[in-house]
């Protein structure tokens, strides 16, 4: 069975009720839906960030509390030197914690889903999908 990291863009569009995203989230098997720990942690900035912070707050955790979290281990770790040293040497980087998400992805070898598909598409080997098209 196929699994899934859903990206922070991915997470709150469901959150913000976009048609595409929820439906297709809907129709995945509960247990094949992951997140990351810096998705984890860029949903709680933008609720810190917010001016409902509090109420924010309550929602993105009952929420992300839905998911497998997966962490920034020492594998990943090894691929996301690997590939930022082969995306600085073509003149392509992309964002740390963007590469780290898909250091995560390339690792548990799961699809990441995500909208910044321009992004992630750098980077080799990363099976990438966008449902919010």
């Amino acid at each position: 069975m196929k699994s899934y990291i859903l990206d922070s863009d991915i997470l709150i569009y469901f959150l913000k009720g976009k048609k595409e995203v929820i439906e297709k989230v809907i129709h995945i098997p509960q247990e094949s839906l992951y997140i990351t720990r810096i998705n984890y942690t860029e949903l709680l900035y933008g609720a810190y960030n917010s001016a409902r912070v509090e109420e924010n707050l309550k929602t993105i955790i009952a929420f992300l509390a839905n998911f497998k979290i997966l962490e920034f281990d020492k594998d990943a770790s090894e691929i996301f030197a690997k590939t930022k040293a082969s995306l600085k040497s073509q003149g392509n980087i992309i964002a740390d914690m963007d590469l780290m998400i898909a250091s995560i992805a390339l690792n548990h070898q799961f699809t990441l889903v995500s909208n910044n598909t321009k992004h992630f598409q750098r980077v080799e080997k990363l099976d990438l999908e966008n449902w919010s098209l």
